[in-house]
C-alpha cells in the first residue's frame, strides 16, 4: 500500500478509492500475536493543495493470540476506521511525508497495535480453570491418609 504523490494526484482524478488486502505477517515476529488474517482494507483518500494527503480507512481482520489464563488461542476481531493524514510540511498532529512516496502499511500495523488488547482470556478460561481447580482438589484429597487426619485430631 505505497504510492508516489505523483500516482495519488492522477487517482484522485479517476478513483479515489481504496480496497485492498493486505498480509501483515512480517509484523508478527517480537509481538504475542500468533497468526493474523489478510487484513483489508477499504476506504478513500482526498488530496489538498497537492500538500496534505488524508485517508479515511476501514481496517478489518482477525488476530489470533494466547488467552492470558490458559494459553488457548483466542480469536479477536479487528475493525477500525480511522483517519491518518500525510503532509510535506512536519506538523505534530500528522505524518510527515519522507521523500515521495506515502506506505500505509506502517500506519496500519501501528493502529492494529494499538486497537489489539494487552491481554485476552478465552470463553472458556473459565470451564478450564474450574476443571483444573478440579482435578488439584482431588489430588490433595488422595493424599491426605486417614492416618494423618487422626494424628490432627
Amino acid at each position: 500500500m505505497k504510492w508516489t504523490i505523483k500516482e495519488l494526484i492522477k487517482l484522485e482524478r479517476w478513483n479515489n478509492n481504496i480496497d485492498e488486502t493486505v498480509d501483515i505477517t512480517p509484523f508478527l515476529s517480537g509481538t504475542d500475536i500468533i497468526r493474523a488474517s489478510k487484513i483489508k482494507v477499504t476506504g478513500s483518500f482526498e488530496i489538498f493543495d497537492q500538500e496534505e494527503f488524508v485517508f479515511d480507512l476501514h481496517i478489518q481482520g482477525k488476530l489470533v493470540l494466547p488467552c492470558a489464563r490458559t494459553l488457548v488461542e483466542v480469536e479477536y476481531p479487528i475493525d477500525l476506521k480511522i483517519e491518518e493524514v500525510f503532509t510535506t510540511f512536519q506538523d505534530e498532529e500528522t505524518n510527515y511525508i519522507e521523500g515521495i512516496t506515502i506506505d500505509l502499511l506502517p500506519v496500519i500495523w501501528s493502529n492494529i497495535l494499538l486497537d489489539k488488547p494487552m491481554r485476552i482470556v478465552s470463553p472458556d478460561a473459565e470451564d478450564l480453570d474450574m476443571v483444573r481447580l478440579q482435578t488439584v482438589l482431588e489430588k490433595q484429597n488422595a493424599s491426605v491418609s486417614p492416618k494423618n487426619q487422626n494424628k490432627q485430631e
